[in-house]
């Protein structure tokens, strides 16, 4: 009877990566994992980054390109709406504005509770 780890490996590893590890049993046994490899990225140095964070979550480089393609149709947007485009809370959402704002990408324009950012043209 398998146990809930090995259910578990074949379920997530069909839905992260649309395929079912491998084991294979010997003197040493392995487990293979097919990989998506369009979550994977390569750093300048060579080495894998992968878009998810160490805790499962998005990066913000991702939440940045999220907000940056809504910026670019929108033209402005504020930290509630950026916070439902990239799944987080309004915290999240206003951190990743505001280095956006700190790079010159982008400008904040009203006071706290009407604050939209605006694309720098």
């Amino acid at each position: 009877m398998l146990g809930s780890g090995v259910r578990n490996l074949y379920h997530f590893t069909k839905i992260y990566s649309g395929g079912e590890p491998e084991l294979i049993e010997g003197d040493v046994f392995k487990t293979i994992i097919p990989l998506d490899l369009s979550d994977i990225e390569m750093s300048d140095k060579g080495e894998m980054s992968d878009k998810m964070s160490d805790n499962g979550e998005m990066s913000d480089k991702v939440y940045r390109e999220k907000i940056l393609s809504c910026l670019a149709g929108n033209g402005e947007i504020g930290a509630a709406e950026a916070a439902k485009i990239i799944g987080r809370n309004p915290k999240t959402a206003r951190r990743v504005l505001l280095q956006l704002v700190d790079e010159g990408i982008a400008v904040a324009v009203g006071a706290n509770r009407n604050r939209k950012y605006k694309a720098v043209k």
